[in-house]
């Protein structure tokens, strides 16, 4: 995804504007798309507000616009002149108290003119207010704010004192009651000369301090300063259109940040704020401009509110019906930002003209970031998290220095000591330079190891017709419910949507339909509420199909026999080579009978020659490239319309290594027949084993011997090295020594047709002919190609051919640095519809990791390219691939193809630092769905029960595991021994 810039003038000045604003040392460290997105996207407007604090505002207005109403509630009013005369005599007896600038104020009441002259009052004399909503918040929490924000004084309302506790040396002033009964004369008198006085605050200077909502621990206090909010309520649009006329809903708990843009946004601006009684509707219908989070704007009938003329929402997703709904005839903005970036620090204008929802753009001079791990941007349509910057960025914590540094970081970007606040929200940009949010870096669980994004699974259930909100939870970290709104929803419609939207691992278990969500004291959804009723029983509406088996609990393994015959003992490779021996035993009994091969005047060596020569051609001609290709096309020509049963026979065609190793067994057990035969003639003297010929068949045998000796696992894996240089240069000794035995038979036995004449009479010679053509063949094909390594880790490397040649999906090509000592094959991974390929190489010996460490730029390549295990996939409706480290390499073909519907399990250690983010990207844009698990920062993953989850949920007709081999084996056998076909790469001869 790339940058959308229509207006080239505006670029430039983008670019000018960037190089003045962020610091030129870190702009340099940048690529250019980097830059690119910081000058177009990531900074606000530069505008300067008309008040550096925000009472200054206020202030103006009232001595402006004196008589205008600055507040209505109920049927009491109050104009701007005589809220400021109010605030000012309170101010004065705070004096009087001993507060000061730089002080804290506690207000604990309930909306209420009175509160308003309470706030206004410790603003001019340079002290922040800290609100708490009397009732709402416990004792418990009021004497922790109390102490938190070091407050000698406490103002509230007279009939909330019983309710509200004074530490020892506090002050408690009724804010009402002082107003009602100190004589206005004397305190405006008194308030001259508390005011008089200069305040000694700057705009770095805090005007309120915000408790947390201490969902997660005690809250933590934010202090909010003059700077921070004049900055988002005196410039646009964070204004909403607030003027002098328009009329202002304050319907939000006064200790949420949001209650602040309705309080001090409305009266900085001039405007009237209605403060709301116990009805939030009758308050709406009656203003110009709402403020609210969506959950409580759900609740309100738009056609109900025809003088509404702005709509901002934040706190939480809004969902894109509501947005519609509320964008009808209105400026509706969608906004987002914590506490610590002072309300919002994001906004977007939706007008529902087919545009996607966003949280828009940075506020005038607040930058935004999307940064990586490392603290690095994050491309146009990359996932990152959100890191907020400028005037926004609020003064910290109160006494929490350590959550200080940790939420609180110097600004890289722009530099002069600014800070910049870790939002832990989960963002990227569009290509418009908007912000799209994805969630919480918290609202990502772990649901029976599948990484689930909460909010996204809640989007999908509201795209239901019947669904106006949703909201998703874990429950007991293995599986999800969700609830949705209305009551008379259709939950089977929810989960269909759902699942047409959505990984299957994300669809909810179980849906439940609510007439309405509980909402917390702030307006939000009451998720501990919600969780509650999760996990009670509950006769609400749910979804039928999750009162049954929920997915991921694996049945236990089928019976004895079952089990038994899905055991690698039982493995169609050891069937293969189990048949291959059962008939040479029958060709043996022959031998031994009817064919009259052993005799006392004499053995036929000649027929035991050739069923050793018969046995070895098995061996090398079902190793053969072609030959496997041909294999694999065969098997795989079955249409899905066959029985499943007959498919899942077919898939197992990788296993024709049994032929091989059983032909190599038969053959060497042959030869040893055929040796001690020998021996049997010369002990008896009898002819045809002349010296020459019973020397080279000694040879030959102990060549066998340590051919076959070596292929065994557990000498093949301790030594492969050792293992690969036998097997390749003993064996071409052994087909030197064949040949010399076989001219030597001739020789021996020929008659009067002369040496020719019986060589070409023999069978052994034109099966051993075939043998070498064979052996031969890929060596013809040896060529020296170029080779581009590109280093992704220490781990891996990518490897790219561009030679003319576009190997098919799931063949594998061998390479070589030294070809008479080693060959390594990688599986070919075709971009479709490009030229050439790329290997991906990753650390697993020494040759890999000289291959990575000491990139080459040319290498050997042999023979053709050959099927391998995953080319069986067709011969399947669905299928899934589970895969570790860099066995991604052989699945990644079949994703780009996409011959079949595919769900990839994918388990490696730092998989975008391993691989690189290009190849996870094109794995995720191949695999949207695909489920990629770092095992280095969520441990091993048990692969068997994800295979299992999968294939449920997915509803595959096979599992192909590409991994190393105990992994392997453990899917493989306990999907097998659970009546399900899988299949998986065995590491044979």
């Amino acid at each position: 995804m790339t940058l959308s810039l229509s207006d080239p003038a505006e670029a430039v000045r983008d670019r000018e504007r960037a190089r003045h604003c962020f610091a030129p040392a870190t702009l340099a460290r940048l690529t250019a798309d980097q830059r690119a997105i910081f000058e177009h996207f990531v900074r606000g407007p530069d505008v300067t507000p008309d008040f550096a604090f925000i009472h200054h505002a206020f202030e103006a207005h009232a001595a402006a616009t004196p008589h205008a109403i600055a507040a209505r509630h109920g049927d009491e009013s109050i104009t701007y002149a005589e809220l400021d005369r109010a605030a000012n005599r309170l101010a004065a007896r705070l004096a009087h108290e001993g507060v000061s600038a730089g002080d804290c104020v506690a207000l604990f009441v309930h909306r209420s003119i009175p509160m308003l002259a309470g706030l206004l009052a410790a603003l001019k004399l340079g002290a922040a207010y800290v609100p708490q909503h009397v009732g709402v918040a416990p004792e418990s929490q009021l004497l922790h704010v109390i102490g938190a924000a070091a407050t000698r004084v406490i103002l509230t309302l007279s009939h909330l004192r019983p309710l509200v506790p004074v530490p020892a040396g506090h002050t408690c002033i009724a804010i009402d009651d002082f107003l009602r009964l100190a004589p206005e004369g004397e305190s405006d008198s008194r308030c001259g000369h508390a005011t008089a006085q200069p305040v000694c605050i700057t705009p770095s200077s805090a005007c309120f301090v915000l408790f947390t909502s201490g969902t997660t621990g005690k809250p933590n206090g934010v202090r909010v300063t003059h700077r921070n909010l004049c900055n988002i309520l005196l410039t646009d649009p964070g204004r909403l259109g607030m003027r002098p006329g328009m009329k202002v809903s304050q319907i939000l708990n006064i200790a949420f940040d949001m209650a602040a843009w309705e309080i001090l946004g409305c009266l900085a601006n001039g405007a009237t704020l209605l403060i709301r009684g116990k009805d939030i509707a009758e308050t709406v219908q009656q203003a110009n401009v709402v403020i609210s989070t969506p959950s409580i704007l759900a609740t309100l009938d738009s056609r109900r509110c025809p003088l509404v003329r702005v709509v901002a929402v934040a706190g939480e997703p809004c969902p894109e019906r509501l947005a519609n709904d509320w964008s009808t005839g209105r400026t509706f903005f969608n906004s987002c930002g914590p506490t610590e970036t002072t309300i919002v620090n994001t906004m977007q204008h939706y007008a529902n003209d087919g545009r996607s929802l966003t949280i828009g753009k940075p506020t005038p001079n607040n930058t935004v970031y999307v940064l990586d791990s490392d603290l690095m941007p994050c491309a146009v349509g990359k996932t990152g998290e959100m890191w907020a910057g400028g005037e926004c960025v609020t003064a910290g914590y109160i006494g929490n220095e350590a959550l200080n540094r940790e939420r609180y970081i110097p600004d890289p970007f722009l530099g002069g000591g600014r800070l910049m606040f870790r939002t832990r929200d989960l963002g990227r940009w569009t290509a418009s330079g908007e912000l799209e949010h994805l969630g919480r870096t918290d609202d990502q669980v772990k649901i029976r190891g599948f990484r689930v994004e909460l909010d996204g699974v809640s989007a999908a259930l509201e795209t239901a017709r019947t669904v106006e909100r949703a909201v998703t939870l874990p429950v007991n970290g293995r599986d999800l419910i969700a609830f949705v709104t209305p009551h008379s929803a259709n939950v089977d419609e929810a989960l269909q949507c759902a699942r047409e939207r959505l990984p299957y691992y994300c669809v909810p278990a179980r849906v439940i339909a609510l007439d309405a969500f509980p909402l917390t004291s702030r307006g939000k959804i009451d998720k501990r509420a919600l969780g509650d009723l999760a996990i009670r029983p509950s006769d609400e509406k749910t979804n039928p199909a999750a009162r049954g088996k929920t997915a991921g609990e694996m049945p236990p393994p089928h019976c004895r026999r079952q089990r038994l015959l899905a055991s690698p003992l039982l493995s169609h490779y050891n069937r293969l080579a189990a048949l291959v021996l059962a008939l040479n035993v029958l060709l043996f009994a022959y031998g031994i009978t009817d064919g009259h091969w052993w005799r006392r005047e004499g053995i036929d060596m000649g027929a035991i020659a050739n069923a050793v020569v018969a046995n070895l051609a098995l061996a090398v001609l079902v190793r053969q490239q072609s030959v496997i290709n041909l294999l694999f096309w065969t098997a795989t020509r079955a249409p899905v319309t066959w029985p499943l049963s007959v498919r899942r026979t077919l898939g197992k065609v990788y296993h024709f290594g049994g032929l091989h190793a059983g032909g190599a067994i038969a053959a060497t057990a042959w030869f040893l027949a055929l040796f001690a035969s020998m021996v049997w003639h010369r002990v008896h003297d009898l002819p045809g084993v002349p010296a020459s010929l019973f020397a080279v068949s000694g040879a030959l045998l102990a060549l066998l011997a340590a051919l076959v000796v070596m292929a065994q696992p557990a000498i093949r894996a301790r030594y492969h090295n050792a293992f690969e240089l036998t097997h390749r240069f003993a064996g071409w000794a052994a087909l030197v020594l064949f040949w010399v035995q076989t001219l030597l038979f001739v020789d021996a036995g020929r008659t009067a047709t002369g040496r020719a004449g019986a060589l070409f009479d023999s069978p052994s010679f034109w099966v051993l002919l075939a043998v070498t053509v064979s052996i031969a063949l890929p060596w013809l094909r040896l060529r020296k190609m170029r080779v581009q390594v590109e280093r992704l880790s220490s781990h891996a490397a990518i490897a790219r051919f561009d030679h003319g040649v576009t190997p098919f999906a799931g063949s594998s090509t061998s390479i070589s640095r030294s070809p008479l000592t080693e060959w390594h094959a990688f599986a070919n991974i075709p971009a479709p519809g490009e030229r050439g390929f790329r290997l991906i190489v990753s650390r697993a010996g020494d040759w890999t990791a000289r291959f990575i460490d000491e990139a080459p730029s040319h290498v050997w390549v042999k023979g053709i390219t050959t099927a391998g295990v995953a080319n069986i996939e067709t011969l399947f409706r669905r299928v899934v691939y589970v895969a570790t480290g860099s066995g991604i390499g052989p699945v990644l073909p079949h994703l780009l193809a996409k011959k079949v519907p595919i769900r990839l399990i994918w388990a490696t250690k730092s998989p975008r630092e391993t691989y690189g983010d290009a190849l996870v990207d094109e794995i995720l844009a191949a695999q949207p769905d695909a489920l990629i698990w770092d095992t280095d920062s969520d441990g091993k993953p048990d692969l068997l029960r994800l295979a299992y989850t999968a294939r449920e949920q997915f509803d595959a007709e096979a599992v192909i595991c590409i991994a190393n081999r105990k992994l392997t084996e453990r899917v493989v056998t306990g999907m097998e021994s659970r009546g399900f076909a899988a299949y998986g790469a065995i590491w044979d001869s």
